[in-house]
């Protein structure tokens, strides 16, 4: 998968308007909604009105391009379920899940 290509599709999508998005647990957690919007040449993503469950966060998180793609390397390992990778994805990022996440909605249209 082209993760700078997807980069800028979501960028594309975002700075049109927002939108909502949901996570992609691999365990028995119920997936949360979060929006997602673009600011900047950056990535936001927070709480949704529009959806429920939402994320619960104190404040929006910034979500950079260096951020996205070296989570993205990750991606396709995490979905076919390797063992112990959230772990090791989450010293690499604190938005791993919502990352995960948008790569999982864009992969799917």
């Amino acid at each position: 998968m082209d993760f700078e290509r997807l980069w800028d599709k979501i960028l594309c999508v975002a700075e049109s308007q927002p939108f909502n998005v949901v996570t992609t647990p691999q365990n028995n957690r119920k997936p949360r909604w979060y929006k997602v919007c673009k600011k900047e040449g950056y990535l936001y993503v927070d709480n949704t009105v529009d959806k429920t469950p939402s994320v619960k966060l104190r404040q929006a998180r910034k979500i950079t391009k260096k951020d996205f793609l070296n989570i993205a390397v990750f991606y396709e390992n995490w979905k076919n379920g390797e063992p112990y990778l959230r772990q090791e994805v989450r010293n690499h990022s604190m938005n791993s899940t919502y990352i995960f996440g948008l790569i999982s909605h864009f992969s799917n249209l």
